[in-house]
C-alpha cells in the first residue's frame, strides 16, 4: 500500500506542477534534425596550510551533469535521442587516512549515473496525435566505486583495504537494458505519453565477483544460512511499461522544466511491485546567454534491487541495505546550447 501511494503521489505531483491540456493546440514540428547538449558543472577548493586548531581541513570536490539530444522529424517519422551522465567526486582532509600507511585521502564517489534513451515511432496517420512506437533504454555507470574500510568507510573510486577487493559496482555491472514496443501519444510538443504492454528488461551483472554479492537483482541461490551459493549475471524480465515526458518553457523562455517517469511492471514476478525506473525533473533557469542555474532532482525504486539506506545517526550516514526509494539532487551551473 505504501509503494502504492508513492507512485500515486509521483503521478500526481507530475501533473499538478505543469500547465493543463486543455486548450492547448498542436504546433507543427520542425522536420530534420534538432540537437543540442548542456554541460552542468559544480566545483568546492579549500586549502590550508598550517591552520590553527579548529579551524577545518582541506577540501576538493568537483561534478557535474552532460546531457545531450538528438530528435529527428521528417513526415509523420518521430525519432528522439537523449543522453545524460552524472558524476561527482569530493576528497575531505590531506595526508594518508591513517598513521602507519602510505595510502593517501582518496576521492570518494559522490554520484555516478549514466542513461541513454531513443524512442521511435511513426504517425498512425497524417495529422493523428498517436504514433505506433519503439523504445530501448539503457542505465549504469562509467566508473567503478569500491567500499572503504570499518576504519574509512564510505564509496571510493579506488581500493583503499590493500586486499585487492572486489568492486561493488562497474560499468554494465549492473546495466539496466529495456526494449519495448507500443502506442506513443503526443497531443502537442510539451507531453509525451508512451505505453508499451509488451517491454523486456534486462537486468545485467557482467562481472562475476560483483554478482555473486547478490545486490543488483540478477538471481541468486543460498543455502539454510542465508549464504549465496550460486548465481546468474542476468534477470530476464517481461511487462508492462509507461512513460510520460513533458518539457516547456516560461518567463519568456528563460525558465525551463522537464520531466520524464517510467514505471514498469514485471509480469513473470509479482507484478503488483510496481518499479520506478526513473523519475527526473530539471529546473534550469538562464541567467546569461546559453548560461542556466540548474536544479535536478531524480528518484528511483525497484523492488528487486537493494539500496543503502540513509540513517544520519550512523556511521558514514548508512545503516545498511533495503528496499527505499532512492532520491538525488543536484545544484549546477550549466551551459546549454541547441543546433
Amino acid at each position: 500500500m505504501v509503494k502504492k501511494s508513492i507512485f500515486t503521489l509521483a503521478f500526481a505531483a507530475t501533473l499538478a506542477s505543469i500547465t493543463p491540456l486543455t486548450g492547448q493546440e498542436a504546433e507543427a514540428p520542425q522536420e530534420g534534425w534538432t540537437s543540442g547538449a548542456g554541460i552542468g558543472l559544480d566545483a568546492a577548493q579549500l586549502l590550508q596550510i598550517n591552520p590553527r586548531v579548529g579551524a577545518g581541513q582541506n577540501r576538493l570536490g568537483f561534478g557535474g551533469a552532460v546531457n545531450s539530444f538528438a530528435n529527428y522529424r521528417k513526415n509523420r517519422l518521430a525519432w528522439d535521442n537523449l543522453g545524460v551522465w552524472q558524476f561527482g567526486v569530493q576528497r575531505l582532509g590531506s595526508g594518508v587516512i591513517a598513521q602507519g600507511t602510505d595510502i593517501r585521502i582518496p576521492f570518494q564517489k559522490a554520484i555516478d549515473k549514466l542513461q541513454l534513451g531513443s524512442k521511435f515511432g511513426y504517425q498512425v496517420k497524417e495529422g493523428s496525435k498517436w504514433f505506433y512506437a519503439a523504445n530501448a533504454t539503457f542505465i549504469s555507470q562509467l566508473t567503478p566505486t569500491y567500499l572503504g574500510t570499518a576504519e574509512y568507510p564510505g564509496n571510493f573510486l579506488t581500493d583503499i583495504s590493500g586486499t585487492n577487493a572486489t568492486p561493488q559496482s562497474t560499468l554494465f555491472a549492473p546495466a539496466d537494458v529495456g526494449i519495448s514496443v507500443g502506442m506513443d501519444f503526443k497531443p502537442n510538443e510539451h507531453w509525451s505519453f508512451y505505453y508499451s504492454p509488451v517491454a523486456a528488461r534486462f537486468i545485467i551483472v557482467a562481472n562475476d565477483d560483483i554478482a555473486a554479492q547478490g545486490v543488483h537483482g540478477n538471481p541468486v541461490t543460498k543455502d539454510a544460512n542465508g549464504d549465496i551459493v550460486s548465481f546468474k549475471n542476468a534477470d530476464v524480465q517481461m511487462g508492462s511499461l509507461l512513460r510520460l515526458a513533458y518539457q516547456n518553457k516560461f518567463v519568456n523562455e528563460r525558465l525551463a522544466y522537464t520531466s520524464s517517469i517510467q514505471l514498469y511492471s514485471n509480469y513473470v514476478r509479482e507484478p503488483q511491485n510496481v518499479d520506478l525506473q526513473f523519475w527526473n525533473n530539471e529546473l534550469a533557469m538562464e541567467v546569461l546567454k546559453n548560461f542556466q542555474v540548474a536544479l535536478t532532482v531524480n528518484m528511483y525504486y525497484d523492488h528487486d534491487i537493494l539500496v543503502q539506506i540513509t540513517d544520519f545517526d550512523a556511521p558514514n550516514g548508512v545503516n545498511g541495505l533495503g528496499r527505499r526509494v532512492s532520491l538525488t539532487q543536484q545544484l549546477l551551473l550549466k551551459y546549454a546550447v541547441t543546433f
